[in-house]
């Protein structure tokens, strides 16, 4: 072995370590990115439960203004069948369910 082919055997060396080095490291950075990802997709799945939680309870709000806004249309145009339909008893029970904090969603009827 002369004294370029020792030269070029360290270089590989040094090359080959450097490559190891950089390999430990991505993979060091991958491990750490994928456990951020499984926490973003933990976080992701509470926010959507929660969202779904929330939507589910609006529900019966966003019903109870719906059946009275076509209440007062049926008032405005002077539509007495629809607007004979409309259960005052019930929506004053959602009402008053949903200002004491205890709507279960069913407008009300289980407390006429």
């Amino acid at each position: 072995m002369d004294l370029q082919d020792v030269i070029m055997f360290t270089a590989m060396v040094v090359e080959a370590a450097r490559m190891k080095e950089e390999t430990r490291r991505m993979s060091e950075l991958l491990r750490s990115l994928y456990f951020a990802l499984r926490e973003k997709d933990k976080e992701y799945e509470m926010l959507k439960k929660k969202k779904q939680s929330m939507v589910a309870k609006e529900a019966p709000k966003l019903k109870m203004v719906d059946d009275f806004m076509l209440f007062l249309d049926a008032i405005d145009k002077n539509d007495g069948e629809n607007a004979l339909n409309f259960d005052e008893k019930a929506m004053m029970n959602s009402v008053l369910a949903m200002m004491n904090g205890g709507n279960n969603g069913d407008g009300g009827k289980n407390e006429a």
